[in-house]
């Protein structure tokens, strides 16, 4: 097995001018001219000093990590008060630069200013405020773990990629600071936020349709699912959820049915209640509830509130992540949703969600587990606690390390599973993605995709596969606003993870 070390070297990013530049020891920082008095024509009024133009700031970088040994790349710089003569400083090496906007540069960063890493000093800095550092990650001796990787500092309750688009949208929550209570789109290549829509009350789960045409918002406190056209995110329908003795519904989980996109299923709630899946599982066209549907908890059955659909549209797979009383597994028809067995010996984890693929026909569930539908029966399980770490802390003896709050998400046609978990390294807790081989179940290689701000307490929420080569997971903070961020990575590892 091959050794991955993981390290970390700071470098501080400046900015200069053509009429000045200044080095950066701290965050990236810029230098403009100095101050001049007026000058005019005679008789001309003198108005008094000239003030200097507006220093340069940078706000954030995209990507903000890079393998150490990856080949040359483009840095995106974003800020205020950028000039077409301002230039990007790589420790004290000025960069090609180019003048997208006042607030936008790109740099050209060589492969030779990014070959070796650093001590293995972990950051960025406290958020909420943005930290201008930039870090290099050491590879070892394996050649496949070179990736990039940006944090956006924003709460999010959901996210959904859309692939005809090439963007993400974000469900912001309304304790974020800017964008709060919208849809809000964000561009992966610049990782900078962009067009967003208020959505007047708190939006949670979101679901792209299969034909990226639509998209399916619910609305906490509104008592709805809001569908939105794509890809201006225009408003289209509300879809009431009903009510119950407990209170209006809604919507803890959302799924689009496969190859129709005026259709979804629902997992209704009542927020407050114990369980809180009491509305039970429905499907809608367009704004009509289809008659037949599963009860919700509470009329004989354990709640059911993690949705993922078979492919082919007639199956529908659900998971009680609050009491953890299983699977169940539902026959879908035009008359609605009819619940057909439930696999009480797997998924007896609380929080787990189930992921379906279609390359191999089997759900995978975040815990590991690996089922097969047709059956219920459990195929075999990911060994996340097992000897995976070892080589990203950096050690000879083969310890077991624990992992703390896997998501994961499947790819059938690389015939890989991405786990991200919360791991002890020798730098501290740290967020580590884990690839396995989909069918067989064996390890194939990790990495170190950024520092715990604070504790465990910072729990990975979901993580989607994006582009060709990216994955994207959000953080959740349960002891303070550092933790809530949106995770962008992509590079060779995530379609080679094997050293």
């Amino acid at each position: 097995m091959s050794r991955v070390f993981v390290s970390v070297l700071f470098v501080f990013l400046g900015l200069s001018a053509l009429t000045g530049c200044a080095s950066g020891t701290g965050s990236a920082t810029a230098t403009g001219t100095g101050t001049g008095t007026g000058t005019g024509s005679a008789g001309a009024t003198d108005s008094g000093p000239v003030q200097p133009p507006a220093q340069p700031q940078v706000t954030s970088f995209s990507p903000t990590y890079i393998g150490a040994g990856t080949a040359s790349f483009t840095l995106t710089v974003n800020g205020s008060n950028f000039t077409p003569s301002t230039t990007v400083l790589w420790d004290n090496t000025s960069l090609t630069t180019t003048y997208v906007s006042s607030s936008v540069l790109q740099a050209q960063v060589p492969a030779s200013l990014i070959t070796t890493p650093g001590a293995p000093v972990i950051g960025p800095a406290t958020l909420p405020h943005v930290d201008t550092r930039f870090f290099i990650y050491g590879e070892g001796t394996n050649p496949h773990a070179l990736f990039s990787a940006s944090v956006i500092p924003v709460q999010a309750n959901d996210i959904a990629w859309n692939q005809v688009n090439q963007q993400f949208y974000l469900s912001v929550a309304s304790g974020n600071p800017t964008n709060a209570n919208t849809i809000t789109t964000l561009n992966p290549q610049t990782g900078l936020l962009g067009p967003s829509v208020s959505t007047t009350g708190e939006p949670g789960k979101l679901a792209v349709s299969t034909d990226n045409t639509y998209l399916y918002v619910g609305l906490n406190s509104d008592g709805s699912v809001r569908r939105y056209s794509l890809p201006g995110l225009q408003p289209d329908i509300d879809i009431p959820l009903g009510s119950g003795s407990s209170g209006p519904y809604y919507a803890i989980d959302v799924v689009a049915e496969p190859g129709n996109s005026h259709s979804m299923a629902v997992s209704r709630g009542v927020k407050g209640a114990s369980p809180i899946e009491v509305g039970g599982i429905a499907i809608y066209d367009d704004t009509v509830a289809r008659p037949q549907s599963v009860p919700g908890a509470g009329s004989g059955q354990a709640p059911i509130d993690s949705l993922v659909w078979n492919p082919n549209g007639q199956s529908l797979y659900g998971i009680d992540t609050e009491t953890a009383s299983g699977l169940y597994l539902m026959s879908v028809s035009s008359t609605g949703v009819q619940l057909q067995t439930h696999a009480s010996s797997v998924g007896q984890h609380p929080g787990l969600h189930p992921h379906f693929d279609a390359t191999t026909g089997y759900l995978y569930l975040d815990s590991g587990e690996v089922i097969d539908p047709s059956t219920g029966g459990l195929i075999g399980s990911f060994p996340l606690t097992d000897l995976n770490l070892m080589a990203l802390n950096g050690l000879n003896t083969p310890p077991v390390f624990p992992v703390y709050n896997p998501v994961m998400v499947p790819d059938g046609k690389l015939n890989i599973a991405y786990f991200v978990v919360q791991a002890f390294t020798k730098t501290g807790y740290a967020y580590i993605i884990q690839a396995f081989d989909l069918t067989h179940f064996t390890f194939l290689g990790a990495i170190n995709v950024g520092p715990v701000m604070t504790d465990t307490a910072e729990t990975p929420l979901r993580v989607i596969r994006w582009g060709n080569n990216g994955l994207a997971f959000l953080t959740r903070s349960d002891s303070g606003a550092a933790g809530f961020e949106v995770h962008l990575v992509s590079g060779d590892f995530i379609t080679s993870p094997t050293p």
